[in-house]
Parts: structure tokens; sequence; C-alpha cells
């Protein structure tokens, strides 16, 4: 009884494309605060340069006060209705195309999305790789710019004219990858359900969708709730190095799709009926390993977030390093732009105005101490003198 109301291979399959979709949209709701979090005794929404006179006199005032945490509230709800809304559009979108699919293949007796199954699973996991390579990036430098990125999303979502277009971007992403993520997990988990489903009793089917969407949002909530309460910047650093391992994960797997695509049309229109793992199953050309022992059940987690696979090619098994060369690269470049390292002994425009502005400060501050020493200086002098004038008179009286 309890094998036919529950399936254990539906319940991994929905939790682990539910799991992958919260994190994205948890980290999303989790930088969505982060970016609106003023610093402390800072509340107010206004510009980010003020007088220290202006900022004790708006720290003391209860209408400002008051007035920033309003305006707080008002962009962080803007913020998790697009987040929300993206998801909510792809996972309506996913259902669509899910039934219209489903439809076809009912009515038409042809399963027609078996066909191009690894062609879309393939286009979907490499822009979602892309993306979160690009947010993930970003992310890394928005503890550097907190104050701006604040301003201009606000901006963005007051529809000011003057917005500019960083700010509309951020806008955007907020909402795209998330309708991105949730319209290629759903699409997937379609899928795989639809597989699975042909071989399980149709009274194991809810149970074990619903616990597995239940169970992916609690630790997508899970991981919501600890990441905002932590630093901006361990908070970026942490999910930025878990998302990447996501994207080089769905990189590996997009490989693997178009690889598997391609094998299935080598193949014709009989690989449906193929079954099982051995030799005939997978293309033996250029395979690495092929095991059998970790491949379902808990090893589905760890293949859906991080692109384990228990049969693996070349194509996969170099599209992991090469995303992360790519991801270093990249981040070289990125302190090589801004000034922070040098390559090749070549200092970017950006480092040598840091540098400027350095040698400038450093020569206002001894500036500043050799006056500071100067003046001390004449004051002991002086102090010197009037004690010794005030010992000289006192003599002078006593003779």
């Amino acid at each position: 009884m309890a094998k036919a109301l529950f399936s254990v291979p539906i319940f991994f399959i929905v939790f682990r494309e539910t799991l992958e979709a919260a994190i994205i949209v948890s980290v999303l709701l989790g930088l969505a605060e982060q970016l609106v979090h003023d610093d402390p005794g800072r509340i107010s929404g206004g510009t980010p340069t003020v007088s220290r006179s202006q900022s004790s006199q708006t720290e003391d005032d209860p209408a400002t006060v008051e007035d920033g945490q309003m305006q707080r509230r008002r962009l962080i709800r803007k913020l998790r209705w697009n987040i929300f809304g993206g998801a909510l559009i792809g996972f309506f979108v996913a259902l669509a195309i899910g039934a219209a699919f489903i439809a076809v293949w009912f009515t038409q007796a042809s399963n027609l999305w078996a066909k191009s199954e690894e062609l879309w699973e393939g286009i979907f996991e490499l822009i979602a790789s892309i993306m979160i390579f690009g947010m993930g990036l970003t992310m890394l430098k928005m503890d550097r710019a907190k104050a701006k990125w604040r301003i201009k999303l606000h901006k963005a979502f007051n529809n000011r004219v003057n917005a500019d277009r960083e700010g509309k971007t951020g806008r955007w992403v907020l909402f795209i990858l998330p309708l991105i993520t949730v319209l290629r997990e759903g699409i997937e988990a379609i899928i795989f359900v639809g597989g699975v489903s042909l071989g399980e009793p149709a009274t194991a089917i809810p149970i074990a969708t619903i616990v597995g969407l239940i169970c992916g949002c609690v630790c997508g909530f899970l991981i919501y709730q600890f990441a905002s309460r932590t630093t901006l910047t361990i908070f970026l650093i942490v999910m930025t190095n878990f998302l990447l391992l996501i994207g080089a994960g769905l990189f590996a797997r997009s490989i693997a799709s178009f690889e598997k695509n391609a094998f299935n049309n080598l193949l014709g229109p009989h690989i449906s009926d193929l079954t099982g793992d051995g030799p005939g199953t997978f293309q033996v050309q250029g395979n690495v390993w092929h095991i059998r022992c970790c491949d379902d059940q808990g090893w589905s987690v760890f293949s859906a977030i991080f692109g384990w696979t228990s049969n693996a090619t070349i194509g996969r098994t170099l599209a992991y390093p090469i995303y992360w060369l790519c991801v270093v690269i990249a981040l070289i470049l990125m302190k090589y732009t801004e000034g922070r390292t040098k390559l090749f002994g070549h200092e970017s425009a950006t480092g040598y105005r840091r540098k400027m502005r350095r040698q400038e400060k450093a020569a206002a501050v001894a500036t500043v101490e050799h006056d500071d020493k100067e003046g001390s200086f004449e004051g002991a002098l002086e102090a010197s003198k009037e004690s010794s004038s005030i010992r000289k008179g006192g003599t002078a009286r006593l003779a």
C-alpha cells in the first residue's frame, strides 16, 4: 500500500527541481533585503552623501526616521513582487507548455516532446548557467556599491526619468532570472515526472509530487531566512560560490543534453524502445566512465545541484573545469579593471588613478602631521618661556 501511494523517484525528481528554483529565488529575496538595508544609524532613503551635521539632525528627526522606514519597506515590497512575479509567470508558462505537450501526446498518440526533450533541456540549462555566471560576478561587487545600487533600484522602480541603464538592468535581472529558472525547472519536472509516471500507478504520483514541492520550498525558505541575517559581504561570497557551483553543473548538463540529443538523432526513432543502461543505450565513444551505483535517489540531488552524473562523457567532464576557468578569468579581469591587481606588470587606468589618490592622501596626512608637530613644538616653546618668566618674577620679588 505504501508503494502504491508514494513514488520515491517522483519525490526526488520534484524535490531536486523545486530546490534548484527555490535556491535562486531565495538568493534574490535575500539580496533584495540586503540592497535596501541601511548602515547602522542611517535610515534615510535619500542621497547617500550628507554632512555630519545633517546626519545628526536626521537621526534625531522622528519624521525623517518614519519616512525612511516607509521608503525602505516600499522598495523591499517592490523587489519581492518583481521576484515572485517572475517566478509565478515562469511557473504558469511551464504549466501551459507541459499541458500543451501532454495534450498533443494523448490526442495524437505520439510523444513529440520526447523527441526534442534533450534539446530543450540543453537550451534552458545553457541559458540558466550563463545568467547565473553573470549574476554571481555582479553580486560580488555589490558590497562595495551598496548605496549606489539602492538608489539606482529605487529610481528604476519609481519610473524616474533620470534612472540610468544600470538600475533598470538590476530591476529586470530580478524579474528575468527567476522566470527563466522556474520555467526551466518546471518543464524539466514535467518531462521527468511524465516519463517516470508511465511505469508508476496513478495513486503514487500526487502525494510524492506535493511532498517534493513542499520539501523544496522549505529548504529554499531556510536558505532565505539564514542568508537575510548574515552580513552582506559573507552572504554574497557564500551564495556566489554556491550559485557558481550550480551554474557549473548546469553548464556540464547542457553539454551532456546536446550530446545525448545528437546520439538519439543518430539512432533514429526507435530510441524510445531501448531500456536499461548497458551498451547501446549510451554513446560508448568518448565516454569517460559509466557506473551504476550512484545514479538514483539521494544522488539525484547532487546531480541536480552540482551536475553529478554516473555516465560522464569527455564533453561533460571538460565543461565543468572550463566553466570555472571562465569564472577565474572573469574575476581576474574584474580586479584588473578595478585597479586592484596588475597583469604582467601592467596597471589599468583605474589602478593608476587609485594609486595617485593614495599618494595624494598620504602626502596630505604627512603635511597635517608635520603641521601638528610644529604647532606642538611652538606651543611647548611658548609654555617654557612663560614658565621661565614666572620663575624670574618670583625670584625678583624674593630679592
